[in-house]
């Protein structure tokens, strides 16, 4: 995605298009997975960025409050990703934190049946944790 689009995106949203705010989207925009703060600041700063946890957490959260990216909290850490059409859950090993996603959730089944006794669901989070088979020691 090309700056001007970046900067396009923000503005929409009346967020002022600094240098960091559009290159923390460039690094949720091109991950397939969710990522942290401490990891997009890692990221950022491997290209030769010079910008501080602060900023990026900051910027973050406005990203979240403007419906430009999603916030998962997972383990207990908070993870961010670009908002898209479809809601994304992950499974997270407890020995190296490497996380893979959940491809079908069945979040629609119970929708239905707490629809049938009049209650909406706002938001959902689904955290399953156990060990990867890389730390099981297995291969693929």
């Amino acid at each position: 995605m090309i700056n001007q689009d970046i900067k396009s995106i923000l503005n929409l949203r009346n967020i002022k298009a600094t240098w960091q705010r559009i290159e923390i989207y460039k690094v949720l925009n091109s991950s397939n997975q969710c990522l942290s703060a401490d990891e997009i600041l890692n990221m950022l700063k491997n290209k030769n960025f010079k910008i501080n946890l602060a900023t990026v957490y900051r910027n973050l959260e406005l990203f979240v409050q403007n419906g430009i990216a999603v916030k998962s909290t997972i383990n207990r850490k908070h993870f961010f990703e670009i908002k898209k059409s479809s809601h994304h859950h992950y499974f997270v090993c407890i020995k190296c934190n490497a996380k893979a996603e959940i491809v079908d959730c069945k979040i629609n089944l119970i929708e239905e049946e707490l629809n049938k006794r009049n209650f909406k669901i706002l938001d959902h989070n689904l955290e399953v944790y156990g060990i990867c088979d890389k730390c099981c020691g297995r291969k693929e």
